[in-house]
This record gives structure tokens, sequence and C-alpha cells, in this order.
């Protein structure tokens, strides 16, 4: 699980107990949360693309989980970077480790400009890996270590909700894109969806 230490990472660990979990974080101090949540830790930037390659080669995973953000400062460039430059070295990563799967992180709300064309290209880099892939397009989250201490603008989903659904996206999705948000916003994660246009175009089902 690459960016275990983000707020979606810790909140799917737990429900990933009885399972080998690999989590990486760039920050030292946040290791020992990791390990606490039933992850084995690792440092390793995502920007250091060799080093990512070699731990996922040494873990030899089943699944790869790109749970990256960059969201310190806000929504902005750092996260679109992370999501254009990092998304393409974690799936180079997977591909170089044998992993069956692939995982990623994506947005259910409308995006504009920069961030639109960088989570675009998230998913379609993904698309495009050969592996058996799951983008997941989260709500907004909210809940205890987020920006809202209360629902925001759908679509939104609380980020303990989030975390035990990409648990089992995780384990058991089904390939294509799933939208994960609220009963008043969500689309059934049974229809398999196409991943978005460079364009941001919406979500089309597929069945």
């Amino acid at each position: 699980m690459v960016g275990a230490s983000g707020v979606l990472g810790r909140a799917t660990l737990p429900h990933l107990a009885g399972h080998d979990v690999t989590g990486t974080t760039r920050a030292a101090d946040k290791c020992a949360g990791l390990v606490a949540l039933g992850a084995r830790a690792e440092i390793c930037d995502v920007y250091q693309a060799d080093a990512l390659a070699r731990l996922a080669r040494t873990c030899a995973p089943d699944v790869v989980v790109n749970f990256l953000t960059d969201l310190a400062g806000g929504p902005g460039p750092s996260n679109s970077r992370i999501r254009r430059e990092g998304g393409p070295i974690v799936t180079a990563a997977a591909r170089a480790s044998g992993a069956r799967r692939l995982l990623v992180e994506s947005v259910a709300f409308a995006t504009s400009g920069t961030p639109a064309a960088a989570v675009a290209a998230l998913e379609e880099d993904a698309a495009a890996s050969g592996l058996e892939v799951v983008i997941v397009r989260f709500g907004r989250f909210w809940g205890p270590g987020t920006w809202a201490e209360s629902a925001p603008e759908p679509p939104a989903i609380h980020v303990a909700e989030a975390g035990r659904r990409a648990a089992a996206l995780i384990l058991a999705g089904r390939p294509g894109v799933h939208v994960v948000a609220e009963p008043s916003c969500e689309r059934d994660e049974r229809a398999v969806r196409s991943p978005r246009s460079r364009t941001g175009g919406g979500v089309v089902d597929g069945g």
C-alpha cells in the first residue's frame, strides 16, 4: 500500500487484519502508527522510482494499492503532481513486482483544469497497465483526520466507511471503476464504469 499513512490508508488497514500488508510512508515518525494498524512499515518516497521498484520486487505483492495524495498545503500543484507523476511510478513498480492487481484512489467529484487533467492521467495510466485494475472514485472525505467534521457537499463519504469499503475492494472488488459515496449520492458499485477521458468527463455506466 503506497501512501499508507494518509487518512484513507489509516482507515483501511484495520480491515485488512490477517493479511500481509506492507505500507509505505515518506515520514519516519509515521512508521509506528502503521505498525500499530497491522502493517509492515517501509520508508519510501514515490519519486524515487528505483527504490520503490526494488521494494515492490522484494515484497512481491499480489495487490498494489495507490493511496498517494499530497494535501499538506491543501489541494494544489503538489497533489496534481503526485497523481500525474507518482501514479505511473506506482504502476511501473506493480508491474515489476509481478503483482496481479492494482487499486487506485481517485475522486468522484468534479474538478477542472490541472487537477482534472491529473486525475484523468492517473486513471488512464492505471487502466493501460495490463494488470487487473480497480479504480475507486471516492466522495469527499469527512470525519476524524479530515478537513470536515460533518458531511460536506455530495458526493461525500465518512472516512471510516471509506476505509471499510476500500478494504473490501482491495480484496475482492471486480475490475473496473467503482464510486464510493454515501447512499444519497452513490452509484451502485456493481456497475463497472469506464475511466474518465482526459477532458475529465463524467462517469458512464458500463452495465
